[in-house]
């Protein structure tokens, strides 16, 4: 007798959505790049060895903000990174990751 075996999807997103149905993949897909983006900041700062409080000119409550925000100016952006004393690079890419254009801060 053979034994039955599951059909796996290609991908973890792909099975994800067909499981979940397309709302609620969307919804969390967006909840989860929210998150995403939050941490990335969050990593930095703690990559470099600073908690919130530590920020030069920047209130611990004022950083929380930051971090948790989905949305950021780049002012605001300069001004995180400046009070870890870093600088803001941001990098125009092409879709195939071909040319990057770097734009300094």
């Amino acid at each position: 007798m053979k034994k039955k075996t599951k059909k796996h999807e290609p991908d973890f997103l792909s099975h994800a959505k067909k499981t979940m149905g397309e709302a609620r993949y969307s919804k969390a897909l967006k909840k989860g790049q929210d998150k995403v983006h939050s941490l990335r900041l969050k990593m930095a700062r703690e990559f470099i060895g600073l908690n919130q409080s530590e920020l030069k000119g920047l209130a611990q409550s004022e950083v929380s903000k930051i971090e948790g925000r989905k949305d950021l100016k780049i002012s605001t952006l300069d001004k995180y990174a400046k009070a870890m004393g870093m600088r803001v690079k941001i990098s125009l890419v092409s879709d195939d990751d071909e040319l990057p254009i770097a734009i300094y801060g």
